[in-house]
């Protein structure tokens, strides 16, 4: 995922240039949380009308998903002061066709300017559609919900089977300050000057794998015309986000010893002292890597890959041994000692929090937190 797309780019452009031209403050750091960020977005299908698809109950859900199947979309939204409720913004989304081969955004990109107030409510499919002559257009871009973590039926059009994606478009206020709609406005009228504190985010939803689609659709007698459906025996499976089936923490101190290491579940609080570290371990099962295509020779033919898992470590407070790690078994080490750039000796309200996000290396994505309460009484 290209976490923030042009949105992003068009904020940070400023900030680059700051960095080229060495002014007197630094940028922050890509893994301190100062503000209200969104870290990923994770797209999972929550149903669908093709039965056998997903015969394993215990299998990680899918990132991918075929046309009539309900996906459910999450944001992963934190602060200085710990995750986001998701009562606590009300952002709105977009979904627009993404033209095979496409980058992020080129479809809301090629759509401004607009209004918000123009854009229409997204449709859901009908089965009734693949009997026509011409299956629909799908009109785009539309709304899909003005809430944090809606679901969205994958609407079916022509340009799927020939390899086309939905791009995810969130834009939301902050907790307090400028609204959802006067963040939208600027974007949508394609100005380049954004307000700083609103949330901007672009993902791709994936949709396949099209010979998925072909034989599922060959089960209900509805393949279009002129196609036909591969061997189901020769069809991979969809992109399922990765699982994180363990979390634990080493709790280390200054002069070197240690506490006995204990397991935690995401949002959990662990108890420390100014000066200890935390080595923090995170298990994702390696077998849950999945085997998959890509186009190569101009598409003229397919290699096959293999996922590769890619972890992300931010925190609000302290300093990290390391702001990344691909390992199946990752660790980190934090260190609750201020960071060159935490503006406090000891972390607001002696609280801290620990990010972690892993991605698949394709669309399947997960994440945890961590809360630690920090006593601060021997601080210097």
């Amino acid at each position: 995922m290209t976490r923030f797309a042009v949105p992003r780019l068009r904020r940070l452009m400023p900030l680059a240039l700051c960095a080229a031209t060495a002014c007197a403050e630094a940028l922050p750091q890509e893994g301190l949380i100062i503000t209200d960020r969104n870290l990923a977005i994770r797209t999972e299908v929550t149903a669908t009308v093709f039965p056998g698809i997903d015969p394993d109950p215990m299998a990680p859900p899918r990132a991918e998903a075929l046309p009539f199947e309900t996906v459910r979309i999450t944001p992963y939204l934190v602060g200085p002061e710990g995750p986001i409720t998701p009562d606590a913004v009300e952002p709105v989304w977009i979904a627009c066709e993404l033209s095979p081969g496409a980058g992020l955004f080129s479809c809301m990109d090629a759509a401004i300017p607009l209004k918000l107030a123009d854009i229409p409510e997204c449709e859901a499919p009908d089965f009734a559609d693949l009997m026509g002559e011409e299956l629909p257009a799908f009109v785009s871009p539309c709304i899909i919900a003005r809430e944090t973590a809606p679901e969205f039926v994958v609407p079916l059009a022509a340009g799927i089977f020939l390899g086309a994606d939905i791009e995810l478009t969130m834009i939301s206020g902050p907790r307090e300050g400028t609204s959802t709609e006067d963040c939208a406005e600027p974007l949508l009228d394609g100005e380049y000057e954004l307000p700083n504190d609103c949330l901007y985010s672009v993902q791709r939803l994936s949709l396949g794998p099209l010979d998925q689609l072909l034989v599922q659709l060959a089960a209900f007698g509805a393949l279009p015309d002129g196609i036909e459906a591969p061997d189901p025996e020769d069809v991979r499976d969809g992109d399922r986000n990765p699982r994180i089936t363990g979390i634990e923490v080493l709790v280390i101190h200054p002069d070197g010893s240690t506490e006995d290491p204990v397991e935690v579940s995401s949002g959990d609080t662990v108890m420390a002292a100014w000066g200890d570290t935390l080595r923090v371990t995170t298990f994702s099962p390696e077998e849950d890597l999945q085997l998959y295509d890509i186009s190569v020779n101009n598409g003229e033919s397919t290699q096959e890959e293999q996922e590769a898992y890619q972890g992300d470590w931010f925190r609000t407070w302290g300093q990290l041994l390391s702001g990344s790690s691909d390992d199946p078994e990752s660790y980190n080490e934090w260190t609750l000692q201020p960071g060159s750039q935490d503006e406090q000796d000891t972390p607001p309200n002696d609280e801290a929090w620990l990010y972690y996000v892993v991605r698949d290396g394709r669309q399947g994505v997960n994440w945890w937190n961590l809360h630690v309460q920090v006593d601060s009484s021997e601080a210097p």
